[in-house]
């Protein structure tokens, strides 16, 4: 998940796990004010004490006290916004190192579900929030951090399946159309266009693409096939010579073959989690 922005290695380095300070993130403090759990606490407090049977709706016609709770959603979201911001690289760290030493796929989701309370959707998320705003980077932070502060959490959430941060920002400015700031429905419509321009090729393209493969899967398999054929049969210098020029020459359409089914894997990932209402 992480290859193409950081190694294993460089992500286990002890700097790489130095928090993200204040400034960096958002302009706010992470500590959760108690204040506001104080608050949320009383509305909890009070709804629970509502006459049974009565609905809990608002006055619409004076919208104060609505106003209000509203408000205190939006402050309490933008605390949650802060600390998913602030998880995702150590949660990236944790990912890596996991990959680093357990080698099956299999293992490393079982190892994840058993040591962390978040499903493997939300993990890859996060992690891949971390890696597109470049949060494990000391380099990188405070950019990627402010890039996230201008979208906002949930729009920053699916333009991370936008990998380069000048596709974002086209992104973000055709969405916003000259206003300070984009809605999110803009967000997901322009990440749409993107997606059928850019991650989803013409059916023409995509016919192409997949007669290529098909064509390269037959040719490894001849290869294999003639290399199979004349196994029993290897006796001289140059009979070996031919089975190892065989074996290069299969070798290398079946890593083409792997590099083509990872990079169309990949799109199909990211064009998943971007389709994400």
């Amino acid at each position: 998940m992480a290859r193409r922005i950081l190694s294993a290695d460089a992500a286990l380095l002890p700097q790489s796990q130095v928090s993200l300070s204040a400034p960096a993130v958002l302009g706010r403090s992470v500590e959760l004010k108690p204040q506001l759990f104080a608050e949320l606490q009383t509305r909890w407090n009070g709804m629970q004490a509502s006459a049974a049977g009565t609905p809990p709706l608002f006055d619409w016609q004076d919208q104060t006290a609505l106003r209000a709770e509203m408000d205190l959603i939006n402050r309490a979201q933008a605390v949650l916004d802060e600390a998913a911001v602030k998880i995702a690289p150590c949660l990236l760290r944790i990912v890596l190192t996991v990959k680093a030493h357990v080698p099956d796929p299999k293992a490393q989701r079982s190892f994840l579900a058993e040591h962390l309370q978040l499903d493997f959707r939300r993990i890859s998320e996060l992690c891949i929030v971390a890696e597109s705003f470049g949060l494990l980077d000391a380099r990188r932070r405070e950019s990627g951090s402010r890039e996230i502060e201008r979208y906002g959490w949930s729009s920053a959430l699916k333009l991370a399946s936008v990998r380069d941060a000048r596709d974002r920002e086209a992104l973000w400015q055709r969405a916003c159309a000259g206003r300070p700031r984009a809605a999110y429905r803009d967000v997901l419509e322009q990440l749409q266009l993107f997606r059928e321009r850019k991650l989803i090729p013409a059916s023409g393209a995509h016919d192409l693409e997949r007669k290529e493969l098909v064509k390269r899967v037959a040719t490894a398999k001849e290869h294999v096939t003639e290399l199979a054929a004349i196994a029993p049969r290897l006796r001289s210098r140059l009979d070996y010579e031919y089975a190892i020029e065989l074996l290069d020459a299969a070798q290398k359409d079946l890593t083409a073959l792997r590099r083509a089914f990872q990079d169309r894997l990949e799109l199909q990932e990211h064009a998943t989690l971007a389709g994400h209402g």
